[in-house]
């Protein structure tokens, strides 16, 4: 699923990385220290900015994770994490669409049939949201794990029959909207985290997917959920 002009302030969150290297100075406390050694050893994410090669933790996006990149990722004043999405991008823009890694956890969909937001409470409610969509042609659901927690993944595009270019598909909690759009290509990843649900986009255009694919799942392979 492809994201197009997100805008929201995002925390540096100096700070939190202070207190979290003075806390595994300390031993972490009765419990937690290798939560907190763990962050310790990965950086934040910086604002607009290519991102070197290294271990990344998120700053405001719960459940907290770790995940390595190599080269040619970014993050993007566009892009920016909030407590409900963390997005970085790999490579140049191509027929309007970057290509994507997109972690969310929303509790909003758009119901095309009744044309209004309805609330997800669960992975379950998300997956059934994807495979019934009207607009949307998705594959059958099959097993994945990422950083230890199982879940399901599935390819979906938007189906030719579709009255517009464009479906709207998550809001966030800053209002903001992402949809699914005509001429991209996308992998989803429903997984249920400590309780929380955890939506993962793989989205690029349609001509950069094949080669795309392969890259996000690299970074994924290295994602690690704090306390799991």
């Amino acid at each position: 699923m492809v994201m197009r002009r997100l805008r929201a302030l995002l925390a540096t969150g100096v700070l939190m990385a202070l207190f979290a290297l003075v806390l595994n100075a300390c031993g972490g406390g009765a419990s937690g220290g290798g939560e907190h050694h763990q962050q310790a050893n990965a950086s934040p994410l910086p604002e607009e900015k290519a991102l070197p090669p290294g271990e990344y933790h998120s700053e405001e996006f719960k459940p907290a994770f770790s995940f390595r990149v190599g080269k040619g990722w970014r993050t993007s004043s566009d892009l920016q994490e909030a407590p409900d999405r963390l997005i970085i991008a790999e490579g140049k823009e191509v027929k309007g669409f970057l290509n994507l890694l997109i972690f969310r956890n929303v509790h909003e969909v758009y119901d095309s049939q009744k044309h209004k937001w309805v609330e997800v409470n669960s992975s379950e409610d998300i997956v059934s949201w994807f495979q019934h969509h009207p607009y949307l042609q998705t594959e059958k659901p099959e097993p994945v794990t990422v950083g230890g927690v199982k879940g399901v993944q599935f390819d979906y595009v938007l189906a030719e029959d579709s009255p517009e270019d464009a479906v709207k598909s998550f809001r966030y909690s800053d209002g903001l909207v992402a949809s699914v759009d005509s001429g991209t290509n996308n992998q989803g990843l429903i997984l249920d985290v400590k309780g929380e649900t955890v939506s993962i986009t793989i989205g690029c255009a349609t001509s950069e997917f094949d080669e795309f694919l392969p890259k996000a799942k690299k970074v994924l392979d290295t994602v690690k959920w704090e306390g799991a």
